[in-house]
């Protein structure tokens, strides 16, 4: 290994590692940001990777150990990302097709200690699991030190040169598909997302909504999936939006191997409404 590329590894954590320090213990939702969502032929495709709260938040470098897929899909075919250590954005690349193109990150998984019991028990009733704190409690498990074990689904949607093609589900454990298909070389009117689970439609499931609009305001509404795992969202010009839903769920602490007895599994999408 190079005393460059060294160098590049160790500067990359320790953004990360400020990067969470940072930030609140809980509610931190994991989203991909593209420099523009609508690009010509021959334009790069630039991304970024952020972390935060309220659509507002820091960006983190590329870090290959940090996810387990990178990619960015057409109705053509699949390309992987591949970058240096430390690159901000996290993705820069031309596009071989056009089209509908869907951008695609799977992080590892990463694991929180809690020390604090009621930060586990905002957490789980912000993200709409509120009985969970009873059932770790009715388990005998500490009040402190356990750990949670956490990962991320995040997608995006570009478009390169045309609107045509449409999403489907990749085979991420937690993900949003977009449903639209006529998109008409634009984000715009209601948009239509299934959230899928395990590789089905996941209803009644807690989502947060938010919207950016062009002066940085960001409005955050909270609805559910319907009995098919769909959401609905009405939009507005020059907006960008993120979605962002997630699972909480009990695992077995043997068959990992930091001793986590839970786990979060988040999914993210974003796209951006035309002026």
């Amino acid at each position: 290994m190079s005393v460059v590329y060294k160098i590049r590894v160790i500067f990359a954590n320790i953004i990360t590692i400020l990067c969470f320090i940072t930030l609140p213990a809980i509610g931190h939702e994991f989203w991909i940001e593209p420099k523009t969502y609508k690009l010509v032929q021959g334009d790069i495709l630039s991304a970024s990777l952020f972390v935060g709260q309220d659509f507002t938040g820091y960006e983190m470098p590329y870090i290959e150990n940090n996810f387990v897929r990178f990619e960015v899909i057409s109705s053509k075919g699949v390309q992987q990302v591949n970058g240096r250590i430390g690159d901000r954005p996290a993705l820069n690349i031309i596009p071989l097709h056009g089209g509908l193109s869907v951008i695609l990150h799977q992080s590892t998984a990463t694991y929180l200690t809690y020390n604090d019991f009621d930060k586990f028990i905002s957490f789980s009733k912000e993200k709409g699991f509120p009985e969970i704190p009873n059932q770790h409690l009715a388990s005998k498990y500490p009040k402190k030190g356990f750990k949670e074990s956490y990962t991320r689904f995040a997608k995006s949607y570009v478009l390169v040169r045309n609107g045509n093609g449409a999403d489907k589900y990749s085979g991420m454990e937690l993900e949003w598909v977009m449903v639209n298909t006529d998109l008409s070389n634009t984000f715009e009117g209601q948009m239509e997302f299934t959230l899928y689970y395990d590789g089905k439609p996941n209803p009644n499931a807690q989502l947060s909504i938010f919207a950016k609009d062009s002066e940085g305001n960001v409005h955050k509404s909270i609805g559910k999936t319907d009995q098919y795992g769909r959401v609905i969202l009405n939009t507005n010009p020059d907006t960008r939006y993120l979605i962002d839903s997630v699972i909480i769920r009990k695992i077995d602490p043997s068959l990992n191997p930091e001793g986590a007895i839970w786990e979060s599994l988040w999914a993210s999408a974003t796209f951006k409404t035309d002026r």
